[in-house]
């Protein structure tokens, strides 16, 4: 047989040498059934067509694994994207290593199989980690065991799962990283993530601005209430509210057609002027 789980973790080994092996064939296209445990749900039409034309041209390389159900049907272990593609490609037959699983072996290979290809979404990641999870009724600690992630990774994909939707879909697209996500995640209120989620992608702001953007509204104020200058970054909006804060009075930095910054501050006499003049000598 060859061997299909190259990269993957021990604990898909330990999975697939639990389930009895049983044959190879090549199955009626139309015997074989989706994966409901499959995380991925996102598939690129365009690399499916890719995928299509090259199975067209040299068949398929990497067999299915499936399962048999009742009825003569086969359940997909692993291989949805070929299986796609094939049906795509108009094949009548497709060749698949048919398998013993259990639904409770079934799910865990699936599913841990899966997770560990390249090219999930961390949206989709987050979902099979607590999936596995709750129908195995197993710790984050016991998963990290089984399959060789860090106890922390997974409890960071998770906690993805807390985001606004919006924000979500926005991570599958990869309209924003994990790095800036981390930031919202802080915000208990999908709302004002969502606010600030839209000023982020708006002005294309880099992770660094949003950790500061996420710090200036933590104050239970809401975000369509604040004035931004759009020419200042957030490192100086932030130090502009920090210093009308420190010295009690309004404090403008202005950004200037050459490229340099300048800073009023207003002093209400001229005894405060002379005591900010003291403190900075100081």
């Amino acid at each position: 047989m060859v061997n299909n789980r190259l990269g993957l973790g021990r604990g898909v080994d330990a999975l697939f040498s639990k389930i009895d092996s049983s044959f190879f064939a090549k199955l009626n296209i139309e015997q074989i059934t989706p994966n409901p445990f499959q995380p991925r749900t996102n598939f690129n039409n365009s690399e499916l067509k890719e995928l299509a034309e090259s199975i067209n041209q040299y068949g398929i390389i990497q067999p299915l694994t499936v399962r048999k159900l009742d009825n003569n049907l086969y359940q997909i272990i692993s291989g949805e994207r070929r299986y796609l593609a094939s049906k795509m490609a108009g094949l009548k037959t497709i060749p698949a290593y048919i398998k013993k699983a259990k639904d409770n072996e079934m799910l865990e290979l699936a599913l841990i199989e899966n997770i560990q290809r390249e090219d999930l979404d961390p949206i989709e990641i987050g979902i099979s980690y607590k999936t596995l999870i709750d129908e195995l009724q197993i710790t984050q600690e016991e998963l990290s065991k089984k399959i060789g992630k860090k106890r922390s990774t997974i409890s960071n994909y998770i906690r993805l799962l807390q985001l606004h939707p919006i924000i979500q879909a926005g991570l599958r697209d990869f309209i924003l990283t994990i790095g800036h996500a981390k930031p919202l995640l802080s915000l208990n209120d999908q709302g004002r993530q969502l606010e600030l989620y839209n000023y982020m992608v708006s002005n294309s702001l880099s992770v660094r601005e949003t950790e500061d953007l996420v710090k200036l509204n933590k104050n239970n104020v809401h975000f369509e209430k604040r004035t931004y200058n759009n020419n200042l970054s957030i490192e100086l909006q932030s130090i502009q509210d920090n210093l009308a804060e420190f010295l009690e009075t309004e404090v403008k930095i202005k950004a200037l057609k050459s490229g340099k910054r300048k800073m009023e501050i207003q002093f209400n006499s001229e005894k405060k002027l002379h005591e900010f003049i003291k403190n900075i000598q100081d």
